[in-house]
């Protein structure tokens, strides 16, 4: 058997990595991790989580991004990321445990149902391709669009060029009614 090949990937933010794969490690939907002890229960990132360093870890279809602590360098932790994503494949093991993926929050009026929908189909992959997630969260009365940044997203320093000038200037096109776009 060959060994799995893991792309290394930059992302906006320097302290997150994307490992690309080319095996399925779920089958649709995008979990994100924040400590160990949220991951206990999930083979992939609990494995991750093991490494010192290893401040935040999102898992999707087929990559897995890795947000370090700053003090930690990734000329040591690469090597030791890609050994772990190989092994955890190589187990059989699922990826996650049994949760709900990040998924919209509020989609009860037919504006929210369709801002969901604009951030599902044309924001996330534009957004993942940097290695992060964006969340709908909901609408204000007065029409201000919540979402949330996760993945390498959620701690870029680029993360506001991002919701202003790709995520709210999409929005506010599509739905003039909108008023703005902010992160919670």
């Amino acid at each position: 058997m060959t060994e799995l090949i893991v792309d290394t990937l930059p992302t906006p933010n320097p302290d997150a990595l994307m490992f690309k794969v080319e095996v399925p490690l779920v089958e649709r939907g995008t979990y994100e991790y924040s400590s160990a002890d949220k991951a206990a229960g999930s083979p992939l990132p609990a494995r991750l989580f093991g490494l010192s360093g290893v401040e935040q870890v999102l898992v999707t279809s087929r990559f897995v991004t890795v947000n370090k602590l700053a003090e930690y360098g990734w000329p040591e932790l690469v090597p030791a990321i890609k050994g772990l994503i190989r092994a955890h494949v190589s187990s059989g093991e699922p990826a996650i445990a049994e949760t709900e993926a990040v998924e919209a929050l509020d989609t009860s009026s037919p504006l929210a149902a369709q801002i969901a929908q604009l951030i599902d189909e044309d924001i996330r992959p534009a957004v993942a391709m940097d290695g992060g997630d964006v969340q709908f969260v909901g609408i204000t009365d007065d029409h201000i669009v919540q979402v949330r940044l996760i993945g390498s997203c959620s701690t870029c320093p680029s993360s506001t060029a991002t919701l202003a000038m790709g995520i709210e200037r999409m929005i506010v096109e599509e739905f003039p009614d909108v008023q703005g776009v902010i992160q919670v």
